[in-house]
């Protein structure tokens, strides 16, 4: 056993399958207009048209957006702790703390989310698979495959938006900790952040 075995587990710990449960659970489909119904609807009227192999295709295009929901959701976490602590040293000039800067445009845009390897794998493996069963549909049914697409997309924004207002008070949480009164001085910061985030309304 050794301090980097134990920093290892330690984060495994943290952002474990519970961990990512939560985060999921956060997902409201009535933020997300008709996105979910129509999702649930294009099922319903694809999957009796597709072939095992569309249909074992379909899984993989699932399995990958999985997979960046779960990226998703533990880069937003950390994401949202850096923000915290950039924030607190006035190192921040955006008003929801870098949500946009740090997690939005880096990991959900192109040509940033390249960085991330691993991530990027799994969107160029959604690319493929969709390609790969709108090329052998009718016209009129690729719009249920593009209805299913937009739910799983804004699920992993969800998983990127909660993880990261939780990883943005624990941040706090571990400022304060440290500099006990440092949240009770920066709480017009906090709140600004939470406003801009829609986290807080008027």
């Amino acid at each position: 056993m050794n301090v980097e075995s134990i920093h290892k587990g330690m984060e495994e710990r943290a952002m474990d399958s519970q961990f990512l449960k939560d985060i999921f659970a956060l997902y409201d489909p009535n933020d997300y207009g008709d996105t979910e119904p129509d999702c649930q609807l294009g099922y319903q009227k694809l999957l009796p048209l597709l072939n095992e192999e569309q249909k074992t295709s379909l899984e993989q295009m699932e399995q990958a957006y999985t997979h960046r929901r779960e990226y998703a959701a533990k880069y937003g976490f950390k994401c949202g702790i850096f923000g915290a602590i950039r924030q607190l040293f006035g190192l921040s000039r955006a008003q929801d703390s870098g949500f946009q800067d740090l997690l939005c445009d880096d990991l959900l845009t192109q040509p940033n989310m390249q960085r991330h390897q691993e991530n990027y794998a799994n969107v160029e493996l959604c690319n493929q698979m969709e390609q790969i069963i709108m090329d052998t549909l009718y016209e009129d049914d690729r719009e249920h495959l593009i209805s299913i697409s937009c739910a799983w997309q804004q699920r992993v924004y969800s998983a990127a938006y909660h993880a990261f207002n939780c990883g943005y008070r624990s941040g706090w949480d571990i400022i304060e900790a440290i500099m006990p009164m440092a949240k009770a001085q920066n709480t017009n910061k906090i709140l600004d952040t939470e406003y801009a985030m829609g986290v807080i309304h008027p």
